[in-house]
Protein backbone atom coordinates (compact mmCIF):
# COMPACT_ATOMS: atom_id res chain seq x y z
CA UNK A 1 0.00 0.00 0.00
CA UNK A 2 1.44 3.41 -1.07
CA UNK A 3 1.75 6.54 0.96
CA UNK A 4 -1.05 9.02 1.01
CA UNK A 5 0.12 12.29 -0.51
CA UNK A 6 -0.85 15.21 1.65
CA UNK A 7 -1.33 18.67 0.26
CA UNK A 8 -1.06 21.85 2.25
CA UNK A 9 -2.61 25.21 1.51
CA UNK A 10 -0.52 28.30 0.93
CA UNK A 11 -1.45 29.88 4.27
CA UNK A 12 -0.09 26.90 6.19
CA UNK A 13 3.15 26.86 4.19
CA UNK A 14 3.57 30.59 4.72
CA UNK A 15 2.94 30.27 8.47
CA UNK A 16 5.59 27.54 8.80
CA UNK A 17 8.12 29.52 6.71
CA UNK A 18 7.53 32.72 8.67
CA UNK A 19 7.97 30.85 11.96
CA UNK A 20 11.26 29.33 10.80
CA UNK A 21 12.60 32.61 9.32
CA UNK A 22 11.62 34.65 12.37
CA UNK A 23 13.48 32.24 14.64
CA UNK A 24 10.45 31.08 16.62
CA UNK A 25 11.36 27.51 15.68
CA UNK A 26 13.95 25.71 13.64
CA UNK A 27 13.23 23.76 10.48
CA UNK A 28 13.77 20.49 12.40
CA UNK A 29 11.27 21.53 15.09
CA UNK A 30 8.71 22.46 12.42
CA UNK A 31 9.20 19.05 10.80
CA UNK A 32 8.60 17.24 14.10
CA UNK A 33 5.65 19.38 15.16
CA UNK A 34 3.75 19.19 11.87
CA UNK A 35 5.05 15.75 10.80
CA UNK A 36 6.67 17.08 7.66
CA UNK A 37 9.71 15.91 5.75
CA UNK A 38 12.81 18.07 5.89
CA UNK A 39 12.91 18.19 2.07
CA UNK A 40 9.40 19.63 1.87
CA UNK A 41 10.18 22.34 4.43
CA UNK A 42 13.43 23.22 2.65
CA UNK A 43 11.60 23.53 -0.68
CA UNK A 44 8.94 25.73 0.96
CA UNK A 45 11.64 27.92 2.50
CA UNK A 46 13.48 28.40 -0.80
CA UNK A 47 10.21 29.23 -2.56
CA UNK A 48 9.26 31.57 0.29
CA UNK A 49 12.60 33.38 0.02
CA UNK A 50 12.23 33.66 -3.77
CA UNK A 51 8.66 34.94 -3.40
CA UNK A 52 7.18 32.12 -5.46
CA UNK A 53 5.41 30.28 -2.67
CA UNK A 54 1.87 30.17 -3.99
CA UNK A 55 -0.79 27.99 -5.41
CA UNK A 56 -0.23 26.36 -8.76
CA UNK A 57 -2.38 27.37 -11.64
CA UNK A 58 -5.22 25.09 -12.51
CA UNK A 59 -5.39 23.39 -15.88
CA UNK A 60 -8.17 25.74 -16.90
CA UNK A 61 -6.07 28.81 -16.04
CA UNK A 62 -3.10 27.52 -18.02
CA UNK A 63 -5.39 26.77 -20.96
CA UNK A 64 -6.86 30.27 -20.81
CA UNK A 65 -3.39 31.82 -20.67
CA UNK A 66 -2.32 29.88 -23.77
CA UNK A 67 -5.46 30.98 -25.59
CA UNK A 68 -4.84 34.57 -24.46
CA UNK A 69 -1.29 34.46 -25.87
CA UNK A 70 -2.57 33.11 -29.19
CA UNK A 71 -5.17 35.87 -29.40
CA UNK A 72 -2.59 38.55 -28.58
CA UNK A 73 -0.37 37.20 -31.35
CA UNK A 74 -3.30 37.28 -33.80
CA UNK A 75 -4.18 40.86 -32.82
CA UNK A 76 -0.56 41.87 -33.38
CA UNK A 77 -0.51 40.20 -36.78
CA UNK A 78 -3.76 41.86 -37.86
CA UNK A 79 -2.54 45.24 -36.61
CA UNK A 80 0.57 44.91 -38.75
CA UNK A 81 -1.55 44.00 -41.79
CA UNK A 82 -3.81 47.02 -41.23
CA UNK A 83 -0.78 49.30 -40.96
CA UNK A 84 0.61 47.94 -44.24
CA UNK A 85 -2.72 48.39 -46.01
CA UNK A 86 -2.96 51.98 -44.74
CA UNK A 87 0.54 52.70 -46.05
CA UNK A 88 -0.32 51.20 -49.44
CA UNK A 89 -3.54 53.22 -49.62
CA UNK A 90 -1.67 56.42 -48.74
CA UNK A 91 1.01 55.66 -51.34
CA UNK A 92 -1.64 55.05 -54.04
CA UNK A 93 -3.41 58.29 -53.14
CA UNK A 94 -0.14 60.22 -53.43
CA UNK A 95 0.70 58.55 -56.76
CA UNK A 96 -2.73 59.43 -58.13
CA UNK A 97 -2.43 63.04 -57.08
CA UNK A 98 1.09 63.34 -58.51
CA UNK A 99 0.09 61.65 -61.77
CA UNK A 100 -2.91 63.93 -62.21
CA UNK A 101 -1.21 67.21 -61.39
CA UNK A 102 1.92 66.99 -63.55
CA UNK A 103 1.87 66.16 -67.21
CA UNK A 104 4.66 63.78 -68.10
CA UNK A 105 5.40 61.66 -71.11
CA UNK A 106 3.85 58.71 -69.27
CA UNK A 107 0.47 60.34 -68.67
CA UNK A 108 0.37 62.70 -71.68
CA UNK A 109 -2.19 60.57 -73.51
CA UNK A 110 -4.60 60.92 -70.63
CA UNK A 111 -4.64 64.68 -70.97
CA UNK A 112 -4.74 64.90 -74.79
CA UNK A 113 -8.14 65.60 -76.24
CA UNK A 114 -9.11 66.13 -79.83
CA UNK A 115 -9.27 69.77 -80.78
CA UNK A 116 -12.72 71.24 -80.89
CA UNK A 117 -13.72 73.23 -83.97
CA UNK A 118 -13.89 76.94 -83.29
CA UNK A 119 -17.27 78.17 -82.27
CA UNK A 120 -18.64 80.56 -84.89
CA UNK A 121 -22.06 81.96 -85.24
CA UNK A 122 -23.89 79.60 -87.45
CA UNK A 123 -26.18 80.82 -90.11
CA UNK A 124 -29.58 79.33 -90.28
CA UNK A 125 -30.00 76.99 -93.10
CA UNK A 126 -33.32 76.65 -94.71
CA UNK A 127 -34.64 74.82 -97.65
CA UNK A 128 -37.16 77.49 -98.48
CA UNK A 129 -36.50 80.15 -100.97
CA UNK A 130 -35.64 83.46 -99.56
CA UNK A 131 -38.25 86.03 -99.59
CA UNK A 132 -37.27 89.36 -100.89
CA UNK A 133 -39.01 92.54 -99.97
Amino acid sequence: MGKIKRSFDVQFKTRVCEAVRSGMMTAAEACREYQLSRTAVDRWLSAFDAGTLGERQSTRERELERENEKLKAKVGELTMQIDILKKIEDWKRRERSVASSIITSENLARFQRPAKPPVSPSRPTTTEARKTR
